[in-house]
């Protein structure tokens, strides 16, 4: 009697309440995940609010450094000229490519620390491989990463740094392509050729991408973008299908990296870029300590570069700054200091 009373089925009213228990955890499932939902797309604008306020941030710091070089050249009165001045006649006037490569400049910086944020926000979706991965890459400079699951403002940092020298690897050539040949000799009709492209990308839009794909649009930014894409998977080991807020975040830096690429072979000859080492000397006219300006830093002073989160350019007698941090030397002992954690800009 007793084995079979155990077996009997759970009285109706029981058996209710376990409907209703499995119907309550079920709506509060979903509950949850709508708010997971809805903190993840507020998250995502409030990235989106402060790189668009980084930018405006950046166009006026380089709209000052515009003006400074305005006024150097202004009060100097032997002005040479410089080697574009030979298509003067050309309808590319070389200040408006200068300025445009400036703030495109800017919008890259702005675009590559995006994605970077955007990447911290996933790597607790990534597992421990990518941490490994990402922390092998930064052996050669002394930087260990630690495995929290709240990423750290200084593995934001670093991993701007990785990103940055795969978009900008190779910037030099032809089209981010090793052993690639001009197919315009002419110096002036290739540099017209650029400006087109630069015209043409510039107003591309994620939304126009999503609809008909960077290819129809323009083959070499297509190769470009499938190129990046692939060498940064292959970087951080990760195979997974990206979130559209991702993809959009890397198509932003795509384009930005793309179209600073297009206006430094606007010109002749083109603008020419600068990348620092591990152990170089730290100097204040191209490079900017982006470690400092706390008061932790008070009184330090930067020393030797410890990495370089982004390169510079040289624009004839000026220079757009490579971004870095640094080793520090203590002003009142002289001995060097460990690195600092580094502080957004």
């Amino acid at each position: 009697m007793s084995s079979s009373s155990s077996q009997d089925p759970l009285p109706p009213s029981r058996e209710e309440q376990w409907k209703m228990a499995v119907a309550e955890l079920s709506h509060k499932l979903l509950h949850a995940t709508r708010k997971r939902d809805e903190a993840l797309l507020e998250a995502s604008r409030l990235m989106h609010s402060m790189s668009e306020l980084e930018k405006k941030l950046n166009k006026l710091e380089l709209y000052c450094h515009t003006l400074k070089s305005g006024l150097e050249q202004c009060t100097n009165n032997n002005i040479t000229t410089s080697p574009t001045s030979l298509f003067k006649s050309q309808t590319l006037e070389q200040d408006t490519v200068i300025q445009h490569f400036l703030v495109s400049v800017s919008e890259a910086r702005s675009s590559v620390r995006l994605l970077s944020r955007s990447l911290t926000m996933q790597l607790r979706h990534m597992g421990s491989k990518v941490y490994e991965k990402v922390s092998f890459l930064l052996q050669p400079y002394d930087i260990k990463i630690s495995f929290s699951k709240s990423p750290t403002r200084s593995l934001l940092f670093y991993l701007e740094a990785l990103l940055n020298r795969t978009f900008y690897e190779d910037f030099e050539t032809i089209g981010f392509q090793k052993n690639a040949c001009n197919m315009i000799l002419n110096p002036k009709e290739r540099c017209e050729a650029s400006y087109e492209s630069f015209n043409m990308v510039h107003g591309l839009t994620w939304e126009e991408v999503l609809s008909k794909g960077t290819r129809h649009f323009s083959e070499e930014f297509s190769r470009f973008c499938d190129r990046k894409m692939s060498e940064i998977v292959a970087m951080l080991g990760w195979n997974r299908a990206w979130p559209e807020a991702l993809l959009q975040a890397f198509f932003g830096a795509s384009k930005s990296v793309w179209k600073v690429h297009l206006l430094a072979n606007s010109l002749h000859p083109s603008l020419p870029i600068f990348r620092v080492e591990k152990g170089v000397r730290f100097d204040s006219v191209y490079m900017e300590d982006m470690g400092g300006g706390d008061k932790a830093t008070s009184n330090l002073v930067p020393a030797l570069v410890r990495i370089m989160l982004a390169p510079g350019f040289y624009v004839y007698g000026s220079a757009v700054k490579c971004k870095v941090l640094c080793r520090y030397l203590s002003t009142s002992s002289n001995k060097e200091d460990k690195p600092l954690t580094p502080t957004p800009s």
